[in-house]
């Protein structure tokens, strides 16, 4: 299976947070994702990403000044009502606590405003690295930009509404993720990066320098350099784990293995 006959149309994709993890989960998952975009086939639990979604909404309209702290605690209940938040269940079969999401959003506009000069939700995308047959970006999307009231340092903030604190090495790798686009951008390197758990009142702060931003794009070169040796060729993405509770794609991945397993099965079949 391709993504198409080489040397007609590129494979265009980013590197951006999250497809890193992909990656590094499963190159696999990461073709059918990112290269060559098969359709989700799975079952997953959504209410986590929904609820995320209307928070983020939530402290973007807010930062903006779009709206006020009522207006925010009605967009919060509308939105709640428009995905249907009561009928999806969590892992464990249970719906999502409300309060706990209006708790969230109330952490997160105290947090809004120790800070001045925001800028919210920016996208900020940059060409990478290309080739014959893929073009390559990096991309990010951050939740908030401002500058810290009294000292005046700019900070980048990401909103968690998990119910536990992440230090894995994925969760340094966001937080570098954004510093290294805001200072390709505009050429500013921030104080720290704060991950905020905004169901827990607790946060998570990153310091880089220069030096980090310089070695973690060394990083991202060679995941571009590995992509560009796999190519479009399914064949040559390893299988890596498929067995996230996350991955809307499970049934492509299985049937991939399965091609695999039939074709080893027919070649060693002819010695």
């Amino acid at each position: 299976m391709e993504s198409g006959k080489e040397g007609k149309t590129k494979a265009s994709f980013n590197l951006s947070p999250s497809s890193l993890d992909v990656y590094y989960q499963s190159p696999l998952l990461f073709y059918l994702t990112h290269i060559a975009k098969v359709p989700e086939d799975t079952s997953v639990p959504v209410c986590y990403g929904l609820s995320g979604k209307i928070v983020h909404d939530c402290l973007e309209k807010y930062a903006k000044k779009n709206l006020d702290k009522e207006g925010v605690w009605l967009h919060l209940v509308n939105g709640w009502k428009k995905y249907n938040l009561h009928l999806h269940t969590d892992i464990k079969g249970n719906p999502l606590n409300q309060a706990d999401y209006l708790a969230a959003v109330a952490e997160g506009m105290k947090i809004i405003d120790g800070y001045e000069d925001h800028i919210s939700e920016e996208t900020i995308t940059f060409p990478f690295q290309e080739n014959e047959y893929m073009k390559i970006g990096i991309k990010g999307i951050i939740d908030l930009q401002a500058k810290e009231k009294g000292s005046n340092e700019i900070v980048i903030i990401d909103y968690k509404t998990s119910n536990r604190i992440d230090e894995s090495k994925k969760f340094r790798r966001q937080a570098i993720f954004y510093s290294l686009l805001l200072h390709k951008k505009k050429n500013i390197i921030p104080s720290k990066t704060k991950f905020h758990y905004l169901k827990l009142g607790a946060h998570c702060d990153y310091i880089f320098d220069q030096a980090d931003m310089a070695e973690f794009q060394e990083e991202l070169a060679r995941v571009a350099r590995q992509l560009f040796s796999f190519g479009t060729v399914i064949e040559n993405y390893p299988i890596g784990d498929i067995d996230d509770l996350f991955n809307s794609r499970k049934q492509a991945c299985l049937k991939e293995i399965e091609r695999r397993q039939l074709f080893e099965k027919l070649y060693y079949s002819e010695f």
